[in-house]
């Protein structure tokens, strides 16, 4: 008899409490989702939920304020979502403020989050319209951080080909790094860079010192006034040699109509030249010529005999 009783008592223990329980977690669900409080109903309209579900949170400044009541598609390119919002919280949300989506955590549930309005707007009444704002979609950027990585995964792997190839010697890098003769070259370029240098300041020196060849010839005013006088010397002895290839050219010209006159005339000249029968007869003429004067010269001789012959005859007698 006892026992029985003992067992309802602790039966009646075990259901009381348990619906105080039920009771309180109920009570705690209702409260964070705003089921017991009086709601105004406020509109956004999204071009994308990104997974927002009935139910899901509305925060205000990191605290929540409602929940998401309704969501409907109005067109193809956007989503009207109704929020149920505490009325307590309604006066601090301007008609200007701004609703966003964004996740509760990195990967799992969305919410939405008012941002805060200005002063200058009233508070939101039931049924007003909130602009939207479209937050960045993290799956997106999830796979564009992966197509980066790739490409970085990329450039790494030939980074590490490349360094592998210049460590064993490959390339004009690698010859670089390792051939000894190159250093060895280079060694020498920079010696004779360093002798180019030493004999660029030595020869600015040699600028600077007014003693020197060079700086006499720079600072020296005597030495500008003979290369002056050398080059008016210079400049008479040109102007002369114009004036002689002028005259020259005047000469050239004027032999030139005369050889032109010679080649286009009928004269003397232009028969000697070209005239062969005028030519021969010149010969001719010049023949007898000569053989009149071989002639001339026998009978001169003849008379000088006959001369000669009679003057020692009258010697005689």
């Amino acid at each position: 008899m006892d026992y029985n009783r003992g067992r309802k008592v602790r039966l009646g223990l075990f259901i009381l409490i348990g619906t105080f329980l039920f009771i309180a977690v109920f009570y705690i669900i209702g409260s964070s989702s705003k089921m017991f409080s009086k709601v105004t109903t406020v509109h956004s309209t999204f071009i994308e939920v990104q997974g927002l579900r009935t139910g899901d949170h509305v925060r205000f400044s990191g605290i929540i304020i409602g929940t998401v009541d309704e969501m409907r598609i109005v067109t193809d390119t956007s989503i009207m979502v109704d929020m149920a919002i505490d009325k307590k919280m309604v006066k601090f949300i301007r008609k200007d403020s701004k609703a966003e989506i964004k996740p509760e955590a990195l990967i799992g549930a969305k919410m939405i989050v008012i941002h805060s309005g200005t002063a200058n707007f009233e508070a939101i009444k039931e049924g007003d319209y909130l602009q939207s704002v479209e937050s960045i979609h993290f799956e997106a950027l999830f796979h564009e951080v992966t197509k980066d990585l790739r490409k970085t995964m990329v450039i790494i792997s030939n980074l590490v080909d490349i360094t592998g190839k210049i460590n064993e010697g490959d390339g004009n890098v690698g010859r670089l790094l390792n051939d000894s003769s190159l250093v060895i070259k280079m060694d020498q370029t920079a010696e004779n860079f360093v002798s180019i240098t030493n004999n660029l300041n030595i020869l600015s020196e040699n600028l600077n010192n007014p003693n020197s060849d060079l700086g006499k010839l720079i600072y020296r005013d005597e030495l500008t006034t003979q290369i002056k006088s050398i080059l008016l010397q210079m400049d008479s002895v040109a102007s002369n040699t114009n004036m002689a290839t002028k005259d020259l050219a005047i000469t050239t010209a004027e032999l030139s109509t005369a050889a032109q006159a010679i080649n286009s005339g009928n004269g003397a000249v232009n028969k000697i030249l070209y005239d062969s029968a005028f030519a021969d007869t010149i010969g001719y003429a010049i023949d007898n010529l000569n053989q009149t004067l071989i002639e001339l010269e026998k009978v001169a001789v003849n008379l000088q005999h006959k001369k000669l012959f009679g003057g020692t005859k009258q010697k005689k007698e």
